[in-house]
């Protein structure tokens, strides 16, 4: 893949593509599943691309392979390579392949009733766990794996998305959470949720509480994989889940070959001929453990390793591997968007409840000052919105513009001190983490808004306390929060990128809350989600996106994507967005 960056197609024009499929795009009434033939892409291998090899991966740590916790890139690189879903996405050189769900384990999209309510998905016969015997996957087992996710004492941050669309799963989660550990195995095993319902062995029926048209890719998250009934006697999360991990992908781990590194093969109970997804072109795949970022980069560059599992290319490095423009470097977005989220209930919550000194921030900052402190423009550009390009709704906006994204300090003094009830805005307490990056994000934003006479001081905190200051239940310390959005799916991606956000009563991870309700943004986000007709999707999401910004509770200010490198061995690095890195099982290599 080309160091430059890869051009999005329009989400609608996106979502058109696949509309027959009735995977991203959703509707009702469909009739039976569609073969998967018929929205399975056609990708043509690089002449040089071959089956075979070793596949050498190297990370500082090694994931624990359990998919209920898989948030970061280096576990879903890992669930790749031993995990499947009922639905993934496949990694092409198209954009639109990239950002559709397609069947896995399903045999086609599921089928949905007329109401939109209720998804029914068929399990293809063949998919295998590699236990003694060789047993197959089934409904049940993806029924265990979503109802493991409010495992106590930490459960999966991905939870909040089964609480807002499955009918029941929220009451189940809050009764496993209060289980005793002794208990929570029998209560998983005995107790249903309400709206999943096991039928056999070949099929699932999800009762959801409004239509969704994205309910597909809440089943492509790592999270609605399928699990075991052995994997229950493990804590979730946990070593020795990994050390006990049974797999249904193409891989499986065998003998490890010394304390810190791992060695997988071929998995003998996976059929190719029923994964549509994973090509699996590496006979063997390693991954040495305690390797940190530096590290990393100088073995995949000498080509004694591939590719960095979790680990980032250092930002020093990352200007001259993109001058080589020798194909090492990836940049492909979309990435995660990095915003101040305004707070309500703090020291300036007087002032920042109008909506006027909200606006006058907006012209505060310097959002190329922002984007070059986040290493741009190879690794972040400027925004003024949540969605894009890549999303359905997705429209160039900005309704607080300025010369060249560098701010309006005439106008950011002219509001903060004429609109401020209680008399001028002098002062801000802006929330970071104490990365090096958030340090320097502040640093720019501090320059700015001192260029229009407002203080800002910051307080960094370390970022494993960071989510318990920056989404408080009531009063809080800060005015302005620095914090980042990273969608869990692209397409019809505006629920993984607003519901979190807004919605007062999401579980599971989320960004920072400074507290804003809104009744006609919160009508505009049901209104969005609930959206069964595809035509009117992308402006159900691009009027909630443009009444938020307007709105100015949120200041978006720069999209960041990741740098992965891969060694000259490499052939058919494709990223996928879902993964924010390439597929592992599609790699072939062409030297070693």
């Amino acid at each position: 893949m080309s160091s430059r960056r890869r051009t999005w197609m329009p989400a609608r024009l996106l979502c058109l593509v696949v509309l027959a499929t009735v995977v991203a795009c959703g509707g009702g009434g469909q009739p039976a599943p569609a073969p998967v033939t018929s929205i399975t892409p056609t990708v043509t291998s690089d002449p040089t691309d071959k089956p075979g090899g070793t596949l050498r991966l190297v990370t500082g740590a090694m994931p624990s392979g359990d998919p209920g916790w898989a948030t970061d890139a280096g576990s879903r690189m890992l669930l790749r390579l031993v995990s499947r879903q009922l639905y993934s996405y496949r990694a092409s050189p198209d954009p639109v392949f990239t950002a559709a769900p397609l069947p896995d384990l399903a045999v086609g999209p599921p089928v949905v009733s007329e109401d939109g309510k209720t998804h029914t998905v068929t399990l293809r016969p063949s998919a295998r766990w590699d236990t003694p015997g060789v047993r197959r996957v089934t409904a049940t087992d993806v029924a265990r794996g979503i109802k493991r996710l409010c495992t106590p004492p930490n459960p999966s941050p991905m939870r909040g998305y089964f609480a807002a669309t499955v009918v029941g799963f929220a009451t189940y989660c809050d009764e496993l959470m209060k289980t005793p550990p002794e208990g929570v195995r029998d209560f998983i095993e005995r107790r249903g949720i309400d709206g999943v319902q096991v039928i056999g062995d070949d099929s699932i029926e999800f009762h959801l509480l409004a239509p969704a048209a994205d309910f597909t890719d809440v089943l492509a998250l790592p999270a609605a994989s399928p699990v075991p009934l052995e994997a229950l006697v493990y804590a979730p999360n946990s070593p020795e889940y990994l050390e006990n991990l049974i797999s249904d992908g193409p891989y499986h781990f065998g003998n490890t070959l010394g304390d810190e590194s791992y060695r997988l093969s071929r998995n003998p109970a996976w059929v190719a001929s029923s994964d549509g997804i994973r090509p699996a072109l590496a006979d063997h795949v390693t991954v040495r453990t305690g390797v940190d970022a530096a590290t990393a980069q100088a073995e995949i560059d000498a080509d004694r390793a591939d590719m960095a599992m979790d680990s980032t290319v250092p930002a020093a490095d990352v200007t001259a591997l993109d001058a080589q423009a020798d194909g090492r470097l990836s940049t492909d977005g979309p990435g995660s968007t990095v915003l101040l989220t305004v707070g309500l209930h703090g020291p300036a919550s007087a002032a920042l409840g109008g909506g006027g000194v909200r606006q006058a921030l907006v012209y505060c900052v310097d959002r190329a000052a922002v984007a070059a402190a986040l290493g741009g423009p190879v690794l972040a550009t400027t925004t003024a919105q949540m969605l894009q390009p890549a999303m359905t709704g997705f429209q160039s906006r900005d309704p607080f513009p300025t010369l060249g994204s560098t701010g309006d300090p005439a106008r950011c003094r002219e509001g903060t001190r004429t609109a401020a009830d209680g008399g001028p805005l002098t002062t801000l307490v802006l929330l970071t983490t104490d990365s090096a990056e958030d340090a320097a994000v502040a640093s720019a934003l501090r320059d700015a808004f001192a260029r229009a006479g407002v203080t800002l001081r910051v307080e960094a905190v370390p970022a494993a306390d960071y989510p318990g200051v920056a989404v408080p239940s009531s009063t809080v310390g800060w005015d302005l929060a620095l914090t980042r959005v990273t969608p869990q799916w692209f397409g019809n991606a505006g629920r993984s990128v607003f519901q979190p956000l807004l919605e007062p009563q999401w579980s599971g991870s989320r960004p920072a809350d400074g507290g804003y309700r809104n009744d006609r943004i919160a009508q505009l986000l049901r209104d969005a989600l609930g959206e069964r007709d595809p035509a009117a999707l992308s402006t159900r999401w691009g009027d909630l996106e443009r009444e938020l910004l307007t709105d100015a509770a949120i200041i978006p200010l720069a999209v960041t994507v990741t740098p992965r490198f891969h060694s000259a061995n490499v052939r058919g690095f494709l990223r996928v967005p879902s993964l924010d890195a390439a597929d592992p099982t599609a790699i072939s290599l062409g030297i070693a």
